[in-house]
């Protein structure tokens, strides 16, 4: 795909410009971070002599796919452990809880991750989060008691998510708006290969065994560090490259440039002071605050079948209260105290937030069944093998990756992202439809197929297109933590949802299974059939085993139909706007696209360079010594 080139001579603002609160004044609060100004020196840089065309460029994006791929692999396999790790040690019971924690923490960590990008550099983020990944997965693999499944499973998701968010903000940097959607969704596609390789690596390890779990976490300890190296390596090297050229200070953006020489010679500051200057800036309170309240209202839903009185339990009343508190701290701290917050007002645009409301209501209308959702389907199908089981639960995944890319390609050739989006979340309402039938009585093979197809069309499109607009609405400078805002909403959305479908779940399946077949089973074999889905698949009278499942999850179904028509209204609002060669519609002098050779003079640049720090320099030191 193309590199990123600024020509600001040929610039063609779109139009549409105008929707988007874009004054000059509000420009000019933006401090632009060194990261994101490096990876400009790269790639944004009027011309691109760091990475052009040629076998640095083919290198770069080797090295991204191979990021994808081992990543993919690694998610495609390793999900599949943690069931038989924690059993290994008699506690499977907290696999739901594991869920919920983890999936908090890797929502909190989306904007952690994206401020350190921007901060300090892409490479940097993305060699922290191969040491947590690396570290975790030993963790694991070695583990001598469920504690250290528990603390490594905490420390690899860290890792994980790093590793997906700098690999998504890499390509949204290097690509134009018209690609970005083609690209990202391209990146997604090894899980379609890898779902269908996955279950050969796990029987050939015996994975599913008592300790053959191990080895799968540590092959992945292995195979994730020397696949992200190349890329690292590439960055720190390109990095180097556009210092030695004089590139940093051009390829900040008009109303950033007067950051750039107090970012490259900051002032000097004790280990102290260093900690709090980046303590404030990655606004850690904030991330503290929004992770301890969710997990305080989340977790109890988890642990309520386990704790003695439910929900009447001491400790879960007062997590409940503690997470509230928490949560309200967090928005008084966001909107009045933070100075540099997860969410600041200057991305909060219309169009944003839109999208916010439309991945946040996609995400919990999705989680509200997908957690049950497979075993429910392995208790009404019980004449399917274990090898057309395995494919149907691999739809959804095959499904959202290949149309994903057939979603972008639309993208690039229509320029325009509305339609489609609104397109995709009608597919969505559809399937739910569909799916909604199922838990009425129509469990037939065709229903249950063809509703997983179309929700995973319009899923894929509606997520595709929401990530463009997402992207395009806001600067360069601050596209990397849009990016965060928008998955820590998502996740946050999926981990709330699950919540609720544990608690739906664990309440009225037994119920339903004693009113279907208390009169015939005793109260230990109505537990037997809640607690293992391959006893509640050959429990008979089946018909009613179905029926007791099937009523038990009709409220859920419901919701997630109702919730996802109301993202469809979300869609509704959101404004349209033009998706040509720029990097967004917010500076549209950032033109990405491949130069030729002849296009570029490097003692241009350099001389270009040169005169603007000069510049910088007198105008810093004339505004020091009038303060």
């Amino acid at each position: 795909m193309n590199p990123a080139t600024a020509d600001p001579e040929k610039a063609r603002p779109p139009s549409e410009l105008s929707d988007e609160d874009k004054s000059k004044a509000q420009m000019e609060e933006y401090e632009q971070g060194m990261g994101v100004t490096k990876i400009e020196a790269l790639l944004l840089t009027p011309p691109d002599y760091v990475f052009g065309r040629g076998w640095k460029l083919v290198l770069l994006w080797f090295s991204i796919g191979l990021i994808a791929y081992v990543y993919a692999l690694s998610q495609s396999t390793t999900s599949t452990y943690q069931a038989f790790a924690t059993s290994a040690f008699g506690k499977h019971t907290i696999v739901g809880t594991i869920a919920v924690i983890t999936g908090i923490m890797s929502a909190v960590a989306q904007p952690f991750i994206a401020k350190l990008a921007d901060l300090l550099s892409r490479p940097f983020a993305l060699a922290a989060a191969l040491v947590l990944y690396t570290v975790g997965y030993i963790m694991v693999a070695a583990a001598p008691n469920i504690t250290t499944v528990v603390a490594g499973r905490a420390v690899y998701t860290l890792g994980q998510t790093g590793i997906s968010r700098v690999q998504d903000i890499l390509v949204a940097d290097i690509t134009s708006l018209q690609w970005r959607g083609a690209v990202s969704a391209a990146t997604s596609l090894p899980f379609v290969v890898n779902a269908f390789v996955a279950g050969y690596i796990t029987q050939g390890i015996g994975a599913l065994s008592q300790n053959g779990w191990r080895w799968g976490y540590g092959m992945f300890a292995i195979l994730v560090p020397v696949s992200l190296l190349p890329t690292v390596l590439i960055l720190f090297w390109g990095g180097h490259k556009a210092k030695q050229l004089g590139a940093l200070s051009l390829a900040s953006s008009s109303y950033a440039r007067r950051h750039v020489l107090e970012q490259m010679e900051p002032p000097n500051r004790s280990l102290w002071e260093t900690v709090v200057y980046y303590w404030v800036r990655i606004d850690g309170l904030g991330l503290l605050l929004i992770g301890f309240s969710f997990a305080g209202l989340l977790a109890p839903a988890t642990l309520k079948t386990t704790a003695k009185g439910g929900y009447k339990n001491p400790s879960l009343i007062a997590l409940l209260v503690v997470g509230g508190v928490l949560f309200i701290a967090f928005i008084v701290w966001e909107f009045r105290f933070a100075s540099h917050p997860i969410m600041p007002r200057r991305v909060m645009n219309r169009t944003f937030l839109c999208c916010i409301a439309i991945d946040f209501l996609y995400y919990f209308s999705g989680f509200l069944v997908s957690a049950y959702y497979d075993s429910w389907v392995y208790i009404i199908k019980p004449h399917w093998s274990d090898k057309n089981y395995t494919y149907f639960t691999n739809t959804m995944t095959v499904g959202l990756c290949g149309f994903a890319v057939f979603a972008g390609l639309i993208l690039r050739y229509t320029h325009r992202y509305k339609l489609l989006q609104i397109s995709g979340l009608c597919l969505r309402v559809l399937g739910e439809g569909i799916a909604f039938l199922a838990v009425n009585g129509n469990q037939s093979d065709v229903v249950l197929v063809m509703s997983r197809i179309i929700i995973a069309m319009g899923g894929a499109i509606t997520v595709t297109s929401t990530q463009v607009a997402s992207q395009g609405s806001v600067p360069h400078a601050d596209m990397a933590l849009a990016m965060a805002i928008l998955s820590l909403w998502t996740k946050l959305g999926g981990s709330i949802a699950s919540a609720i479908s544990a608690e739906v779940w664990n309440r009225e399946v037994p119920k339903y299974l004693a009113k279907y077949l208390g009169d015939t089973h005793s109260k230990a074999e109505l537990a037997k059939i809640f607690g293992s889905i391959v006893t509640a698949r050959a429990a008979e009278p089946h018909d009613l085993v179905i029926k007791a499942y099937t009523d038990a999850f009709w409220g859920l179904h419901l919701g997630a139909l109702v919730v996802s028509v109301l993202a469809l209204v979300a869609g509704l609002l959101t404004r349209e706007f033009h998706l040509g060669e720029a990097h967004n519609t917010v500076e549209t002098d950032k033109i990405v696209r491949i130069r030729d050779k002849d296009e570029v003079d490097e003692e241009q640049v350099r001389r270009r360079a040169e005169e603007l720090e000069a510049k910088l320099r007198r105008e810093i030191e004339q505004e020091r010594a009038t303060r």
